[in-house]
């Protein structure tokens, strides 16, 4: 009998320790702010940033960070992997991001990208492919840099299991990515404005997903400051977004 009462007495331990790590697994918490909160919020983030004190970011109303991983097909962002850890301990939502350049193979860039993030894992948002007037490094036509981009993110979909989203302000958009296979992808619209963004003539029909509307905001936990972002859509669509 005393045999059995030890036995049972690791098995409730065992399970209250379970529950007890768990709970968290993804964390009640952040689905509780997702539920409360009145605007989805969220910041992008690079090593630029340096370190972030992450207990005060939470505080100050962010519910999800994209974090840069690689730029081209060599550079891997320093701080990407501490920052999505960091993210993921303080259940904060959390996706990667790779900034394009021309002059480099599209497919060396999207093996760049994966070799940095590795694999998804649950919370993650989908990864993003920043694409602005600063990648373009080296003369290219139009038709070269639609090629290009849609191989990047064909090749990044069918390994990391999930559809890229693109990041473009709108007159970008409108002078590279009028190819309409671009409107497959979910827009992440950069403007600096009050009003609601201007959305490139390829998604015209579908809106805007993301909206980075400052690169100035000033958040508690990051000295600087730091580009700041809104998701449009409800709680639910949210979480669709997100790796189960």
């Amino acid at each position: 009998m005393k045999t059995l009462s030890i036995i049972n007495s690791i098995l409730i331990l065992f399970f209250f320790s379970y529950t007890t790590t768990n709970k968290n697994t993804p964390c009640n918490s952040e689905n509780e702010r997702l539920e409360k909160d009145p605007s989805i919020l969220g910041m992008d983030i690079s090593h630029f940033q340096n370190d972030i004190d992450w207990d005060d970011i939470k505080e100050d109303g962010v519910n999800f960070v994209y974090i840069k991983a690689s730029e081209g097909a060599h550079f891997k962002d320093p701080k990407f992997k501490k920052n999505h850890a960091a993210a993921i301990n303080n259940c904060i939502y959390r996706g990667a991001y790779h900034f394009y350049e021309t002059g480099t193979n599209p497919e060396q860039q999207a093996q760049n990208f994966i070799a940095a993030v590795d694999k998804l894992v649950s919370g993650d948002l989908p990864p993003v492919l920043d694409l602005e007037q600063g990648g373009i490094k080296t003369s290219v036509t139009k038709e070269t840099y639609q090629k290009n981009t849609l191989k990047w993110l064909t090749i990044v979909e069918e390994k990391l299991g999930v559809i890229p989203i693109i990041y473009c302000d709108p007159s970008f958009g409108d002078a590279y990515l009028n190819h309409p296979d671009f409107a497959k992808y979910k827009l992440w619209v950069a403007e600096y404005t009050k009003k609601s963004p201007k959305v490139p003539e390829t998604w015209k029909n579908k809106g805007w997903t993301f909206w980075q509307r400052t690169d100035s905001e000033k958040i508690e936990g990051i000295k600087g400051s730091v580009d700041y972002d809104i998701f449009q859509g409800k709680t639910d669509e949210f979480r669709k977004l997100l790796k189960k």
